[in-house]
C-alpha cells in the first residue's frame, strides 16, 4: 500500500467524493438553469425582437458568453488552484456562482429598463462562466487527489452531478410551465429557479465546510515542490493540453445541441409543447446520472482511451438519426432521440473525465493544464454550439441537416484528440515544479 493510500483511508474518499459531487450538482444547476431560460425565456423578456428566430439568437448569443468566460475563470482558478490549493477555489467558485444566479433573477426585463437589461444578464452571465471555468477543474481533483482505487467510477459520480443540475434545472421549468399561464412564467415565474439559488449555494457550502486539501497536493506542498507560474509549466508542454480541448470540443458540441438547442428547435420550428421536450430532457439527463459512474467503471477496466473512442465514435454515428426521430414530431420519438443524445456518447465522454483528463499531467500544474484545455474547448464545443445549429437552421431553411453533419464533424475532430494524447510520464517530468 502506497504512502497515499495510508493517508487517506477509503472512508475519506467516499467523504470527500459526496460533498464536492452534492456542491457541484448546486453549481450546475445554476449553469444549465440559465440554458434553459436561454432557450424558452429569455428571448421573450430580454430580447423582444421583430420575429422569434432573431430572440434566440440573440439570446444564444449571451448564452455562448458565459462559456466564453470559462477558460478565463480556468486559467485564474487554476492557477490559484496549483498554488494555493483545491479546496479555497471550489469555496469561491460556488459563491460566485450563486451570487450571479440570483441576480439573473432579479433583474428588470426589457420592457421595464431597455436595453440595460440584456447588457446586465451578459455581465451576469459572464460571472456564472468565470465561477464554472474554475469549478469543474477544482472538484475533479479533489476526487482525483485523494488515493482512489477506481478513479474512473468515483469520478463518475462528479459527472452525474453535472446530469444532476440539468435536472434540476430542466424540472423548475417543467414544474412552472404546469403550474403556470405562458403569461405568469415569462412575467415573474421564471424568476424563481433563480432565486432558489441562494438557499442551494448555502446548502453546498455547508456541506463543502471543513473538506480538507487532497492528499497529493499536501505532499507537494510538503516537499517544497509546487510551480511558481503553473499556467506557463502546462504550456510548455502543451500536447495534452491540446488533446483536451479536441475532446472536449468532439463531445460537448453535441451534447449541447441535444440538450439546449433542441428545446428551441422542437417548439419553435417543431411546434411541440415546451413541457414535452423539457421531460425528454429530464428522462436522458436521469439515465446520464445513472450510467455515468458505470461509464467511469468500465473506464477503469478497459481504459479511458478506449471508452473516449466508442463514445464519441457513437456520437458521430447518431448525429442524423438523433434528427431523424425529432423530424417525425412522434413525442415518444423525441424522448427516444434526446435520451440517447444525452445518455449514451455523451454522458459515456463527459464521466471519464474526472479521471481521464486529470491522470494526463502532473500535480503541480494539473489544474491549470486541465482547465485550459477543456474549458478552452466548452467555448466552442458549448458555448457555441446552440448559435451555430440555429444559423445552421437558418442558412438551410429549417433543414437540420448541415447541423447533424456539424455534430459528426466535430466529434470526429474529438477522435483526433484521443489519438493526440500522450502518456503522463513523457509529459511532465516528476521532479518538475519549483515553490
Amino acid at each position: 500500500m502506497s504512502d497515499l493510500d495510508q493517508r487517506t483511508p477509503p472512508v475519506s474518499t467516499r467523504r470527500i467524493a459526496t460533498a464536492v459531487t452534492i456542491g457541484t450538482v448546486v453549481e450546475w444547476y445554476d449553469f444549465f438553469l440559465y440554458g434553459t431560460a436561454a432557450a424558452l425565456i429569455f428571448p421573450t423578456v430580454f430580447f423582444p425582437a421583430g420575429d422569434p428566430t432573431s430572440g434566440s439568437l440573440l439570446s444564444f448569443a449571451t448564452f455562448a458568453t458565459g462559456f466564453a468566460a470559462r477558460p478565463v475563470g480556468g486559467l485564474l482558478f487554476g492557477h490559484l488552484g496549483d498554488r494555493i490549493g483545491r479546496r479555497s477555489v471550489l469555496v469561491v467558485t460556488l459563491v460566485l456562482m450563486g451570487l450571479a444566479t440570483a441576480g439573473v433573477g432579479l433583474l428588470p426585463s426589457y420592457a421595464a429598463v431597455g436595453v440595460a437589461a440584456p447588457v446586465a444578464l451578459v455581465l451576469l452571465r459572464i460571472v456564472q462562466g468565470l465561477g464554472t471555468g474554475g469549478e469543474w477543474g477544482g472538484a475533479a481533483l479533489m476526487t482525483k487527489e485523494n488515493g482512489a482505487r477506481r478513479p474512473g467510477f468515483v469520478g463518475g459520480f462528479l459527472s452525474s452531478a453535472v446530469f444532476a443540475g440539468l435536472i434540476l434545472g430542466s424540472l423548475a421549468f417543467t414544474g412552472l410551465s404546469g403550474l403556470l399561464t405562458d403569461e405568469q412564467l415569462l412575467g415573474w415565474g421564471w424568476r424563481i429557479p433563480f432565486l432558489v439559488s441562494v438557499a442551494l449555494v448555502g446548502i453546498g457550502l455547508w456541506i463543502r465546510r471543513g473538506l480538507p486539501e487532497t492528499a497529493e497536493f499536501r505532499e507537494v506542498s510538503d516537499r517544497g515542490a509546487r510551480e511558481r507560474a503553473p499556467i506557463v509549466a502546462a504550456l510548455r508542454r502543451p500536447r495534452n493540453v491540446v488533446a483536451i480541448f479536441l475532446m472536449r470540443l468532439g463531445q460537448n458540441t453535441t451534447f449541447n445541441i441535444v440538450s439546449v438547442f433542441v428545446l428551441t428547435y422542437a417548439t419553435t420550428s417543431l411546434g411541440l409543447p415546451k413541457a414535452s421536450v423539457l421531460t425528454a430532457t429530464v428522462v436522458g439527463a436521469a439515465l446520464a446520472c445513472v450510467l455515468c459512474p458505470l461509464y467511469g467503471l468500465l473506464g477503469d477496466r478497459i481504459g479511458f482511451r478506449t471508452v473516449m473512442l466508442a463514445a464519441l465514435t457513437f456520437q458521430a454515428l447518431f448525429a442524423f438519426p438523433f434528427f431523424w426521430l425529432t423530424e417525425s414530431r412522434d413525442l415518444a420519438l423525441v424522448v427516444v432521440a434526446v435520451t440517447v443524445g444525452i445518455a449514451g456518447g455523451a454522458a459515456a465522454a463527459d464521466a471519464i473525465q474526472p479521471a481521464y483528463f486529470t491522470g494526463l499531467f502532473g500535480t503541480q500544474s494539473r489544474f491549470s493544464a486541465v482547465s485550459i484545455g477543456r474549458e478552452g474547448g466548452t467555448v466552442v464545443g458549448g458555448g457555441l454550439a446552440p448559435l451555430i445549429a440555429a444559423l445552421l437552421l437558418v442558412w438551410q431553411d429549417g433543414s437540420p441537416w448541415a447541423i447533424a453533419a456539424w455534430m459528426v464533424v466535430t466529434s470526429l475532430v474529438g477522435v483526433a484528440g484521443v489519438l493526440l494524447v500522450r502518456p503522463v510520464r513523457d509529459q511532465e517530468p516528476a521532479t518538475a515544479g519549483v515553490r
